[in-house]
């Protein structure tokens, strides 16, 4: 497909030339009648975009397989189609450039504007503003957040900005209900499955706070700690002793530890607190590669979708309306929705699409989340002094021995790009080959000016007095 519109555009090219030269007759009638409009109306020099994107993207495929190895994928697109591409379809591990299926698939299932509900219940009403037993019932929100942790995520570049659900406003409200005194707090997040780490995932990830413990209920995303992340045993639970932390300094009296516990269906709600709009969690997702939100937005896409909170349940149905939204999901295979595991697999072809979807207003925020360069999210440390801060925008993703980016750069109009590099290297060479890439591609189209390609016209001499 690359090299039909080079072809195209080459041809389009040489037929303004012989436009050009067929109107120089016209040309040196005007040169002999005096001065006037030099350039003929058909003339290369009018319309020399298309022979400039051609020389450029010839010139920006042959530097993009020279620089991403071979074992890689790439698609690099203007609004007139692609100027670069190599094994679009192939499957590769994407590392976290996944979470922008992830994020797309979640706002597509569950829409844009749902949000996630926290409770606290009890079998009853507080009698003299004492509650036998409490009930902690989480509602799937990946960004329920206690005010220290909060802080945390404020003090770091790549997090600066991101929405968060507050456990003390949970707190307020119970106390406002009247609330003096709990018996005993139980926590429930039956919402989603119980395992806690996928089978698939390396020992590593956890015990390096690569992604805390999974489930529909959990607070600070199961880290005590962002940097260096320390991860909890139990995310529930956690979330529990917090609450109960937070009661006791508004002075409730809360005896014992948090323990797992069913809620009573007939339960009385005490309080609640709503999650931000989808939209902008997904933007969360995407800005900060989060983890813990990604695998929580997959188990959430199978609850809404197929009733069932597991990571395999919403993997198929993401995989199903992906593919109803039009992405080529060929070759596509996920086993989770961070991009952590192994055993995923994408296609550049299927990114660049995910990409284009962007630009639909219910899917903004797959735009809106991506890191800016030298300033935002993962991207807030990367190609700064390269002249890009600002005017690129991209998912990026890294796992031991894989490198990509997916997102759109500015060069004076739109360029669409994805690629992805797998090989032997860790995350140094990963981040160095990533910038590296995306310096190319900004070139684009790196060609000489239609003036140059097609010089004006040398006005004529002037005729000698008398003659």
């Amino acid at each position: 497909m690359r090299r039909l519109v080079v072809i195209v555009l080459l041809v389009a090219a040489i037929t303004c030339g012989v436009f050009a030269l067929a109107s120089g007759d016209r040309v040196a009638a005007t040169r002999a009648s005096g001065p006037g409009v030099a350039t003929p109306v058909w003339s290369a020099r009018r319309v020399p975009q298309p022979f400039v994107d051609a020389v450029g993207a010839t010139r920006l495929q042959h530097d993009l397989d020279a620089a991403a190895g071979k074992d890689a994928c790439f698609e690099v697109l203007t609004a007139a189609g692609p100027v670069a591409s190599r094994a679009g379809n192939v499957p590769y591990m994407g590392a976290s450039t996944q979470k922008l299926l992830t994020a797309a698939a979640a706002i597509a299932v569950l829409g844009p504007d749902t949000t996630f509900t926290t409770r606290a219940v009890a079998a009853g009403d507080p009698a003299n503003g004492t509650v036998d037993r409490l009930f902690l019932v989480g509602g799937g929100d990946p960004l329920l957040t206690t005010a220290e942790f909060r802080a945390q995520l404020d003090a770091d570049p790549e997090y600066q900005g991101t929405p968060a659900t507050s456990l003390e406003s949970l707190a307020d409200g119970i106390v406002a209900k009247g609330v003096r005194r709990v018996n005993g707090l139980a926590v429930d997040d039956s919402r989603q499955d119980s395992v806690r780490y996928l089978p698939v995932w390396p020992p590593n990830y956890r015990s390096e706070g690569q992604i805390g413990p999974l489930g529909a209920l959990s607070v600070n995303r199961g880290l005590t700690t962002l940097k260096p992340p320390r991860v909890v045993d139990d995310g529930a639970v956690y979330a529990g002793n917090e609450l109960a932390r937070l009661l006791r300094a508004r002075g409730v009296v809360v005896n014992g530890s948090a323990t797992h516990g069913k809620a009573p269906d007939n339960a009385v709600e005490l309080a609640k607190v709503d999650s931000a709009a989808l939209r902008e969690i997904a933007a969360e997702v995407v800005r900060s590669s989060d983890n813990f939100g990604a695998e929580d937005l997959m188990r959430e896409i199978g609850v809404k979708a197929a009733h069932d909170g597991t990571t395999d349940g919403g993997i198929g149905a993401a995989m199903a309306k992906l593919a109803e939204l039009g992405v080529p999901m060929t070759g596509v295979h996920l086993v989770d929705g961070s991009g952590l595991a192994r055993d995923n697999r994408v296609t550049c072809e299927a990114l660049a699409y995910v990409v284009d979807l962007g630009a639909r207003p219910e899917f903004d925020a797959l735009w809106s989340g991506m890191s800016v360069a030298g300033q935002t999210g993962t991207l807030a440390d990367e190609l700064r002094g390269t002249g890009l801060e600002g005017k690129l925008r991209g998912k990026t993703g890294f796992i031991n021995g894989v490198t990509g980016l997916a997102g759109l750069v500015d060069v004076g109009r739109p360029i669409r790009f994805a690629f992805v590099v797998n090989g032997n290297f860790g995350e140094d060479q990963a981040v160095k080959l990533r910038g590296q890439l995306a310096q190319i591609i900004a070139r684009f189209p790196q060609a000489p000016s239609g003036d140059d390609l097609v010089p004006a016209p040398v006005p004529p001499a002037p005729r000698p007095a008398g003659s």
